[in-house]
């Protein structure tokens, strides 16, 4: 039998979910935005920082840079660690844009009105821009294993309404059967529909039930969509930035480039 606090945790999630489909007040759930107005960006960038672990930085995005000066395209939402700089000077009140060394970002997202298949594609192309992350190699103790760091960061899209879950389901595995050379790791995680479905991407350890999923496979969920899309979420942030406390995150990379 449910212990009655997870039922009350699914009534709070499912909240939640109600706000971030724009069918309840921010302020119902949030304490800061409760303008009617603001936007489907900001409104989800508020549910990751309420639900974040402390030490994550929530950034209203721009881009993402390699040690190399490789830069992604544009990226709604960035979250990143604690330690990571920050470029903030032109964004004094958090709410504008800026960008992050992919090295300690542990989450991004791109978020979308409608999800069609024209928008699913943009974001998909921006989410395959994003620079790769460096091998761990002596930056984490050995005995310490951190799984799949060539997949950080966490990388979600996000539509408050979209075509049917089939539709987008099909018109996702075309887009990667026509561009075979963009990498596994570069792939969206999670792609969730408000109120409609999630799309999940198996790293290979999660389970639906008794039954575990095939790592690399995108799997389509209908049942209780934005309770799964959010417990998902935070539990991956959550994931990345335990893990992140044990790498040796170095940015002096940064003033070696400026002056070469």
């Amino acid at each position: 039998m449910t212990d009655p606090f997870f039922k009350r945790l699914r009534k709070y999630y499912e909240k939640v979910g109600e706000v971030i489909r724009g069918e309840a007040e921010a302020g119902a759930i949030f304490p800061n935005p409760t303008d009617k107005g603001i936007s489907r960006e900001n409104i989800y960038a508020e549910f990751l920082r309420q639900h974040s672990p402390s030490k994550c930085n929530i950034l209203y995005g721009g881009f993402l840079f390699d040690e190399n000066g490789n830069e992604s395209k544009q990226v709604d939402i960035i979250i990143t660690t604690d330690t990571c700089p920050q470029f903030n000077f032109h964004n004094p009140d958090g709410k504008g844009k800026t960008f992050a060394c992919v090295e300690g970002t542990l989450a991004c997202a791109s978020i979308k009105s409608l999800l069609d298949k024209d928008q699913m594609e943009d974001s998909l192309k921006n989410l395959a821009s994003i620079p790769p992350t460096k091998p761990l190699d002596k930056r984490v103790l050995p005995l310490l294993k951190i799984k799949n760091y060539e997949d950080w960061p966490f990388k979600i899209v996000y539509a408050s309404a979209g075509l049917e879950g089939d539709t987008i389901y099909g018109h996702l595995n075309s887009f990667y059967a026509a561009n075979p050379n963009i990498p596994e790791y570069r792939k969206p995680n999670l792609i969730h529909v408000a109120g409609k479905y999630l799309i999940l991407r198996s790293q290979g350890a999660e389970k639906l039930g008794d039954s575990s999923l095939s790592k690399g496979t995108f799997y389509l969920l209908k049942t209780s969509p934005d309770i799964q899309a959010i417990t998902w979420t935070i539990q991956e942030i959550q994931t990345r930035a335990s893990a992140s406390n044990h790498i040796l995150f170095k940015y002096d990379f940064i003033i070696n480039n400026l002056y070469s």
